[in-house]
């Protein structure tokens, strides 16, 4: 669900899908540094613009500009989805990150 907030501070790093190797390379993930696990500041949510995955375009070894490869970004409470993107992450009319949200999908809902 966009916009679901999370409450841990770990999570399985994305990029590498939790398993410290990194893609075709076999290389220790530059993510989670070989962990395997990335921690969070919470609350968090999953990342809009890669849909979690951790990189951006899909399958590219690409390291999501938005969560940094880790499927994951922290946001400041209350939130709403970002009006701008309608919770996608991308900007509208291109594949960019939304400008207003910073591509998370949520913004910060006035109070």
């Amino acid at each position: 669900m966009a916009g679901e907030i999370l409450r841990e501070g770990e999570f399985s790093c994305a990029f590498c899908k939790g398993t410290g190797i990194a893609g075709k390379t076999r290389a220790q993930c530059q993510v989670c540094r070989g962990r395997g696990i990335v921690n969070i500041t919470p609350p968090a949510v999953i990342c809009a613009y890669c849909r979690g995955r951790g990189e951006y375009p899909v399958r590219s070894s690409i390291t999501c500009t938005v969560c940094r490869g880790k499927g994951v970004v922290s946001v400041c409470e209350p939130v709403e989805v970002c009006h701008n993107c309608r919770g996608s992450g991308a900007a509208p009319g291109n594949k960019l990150p939304c400008l207003v949200c910073r591509g998370k999908g949520v913004v910060t809902a006035r109070g």
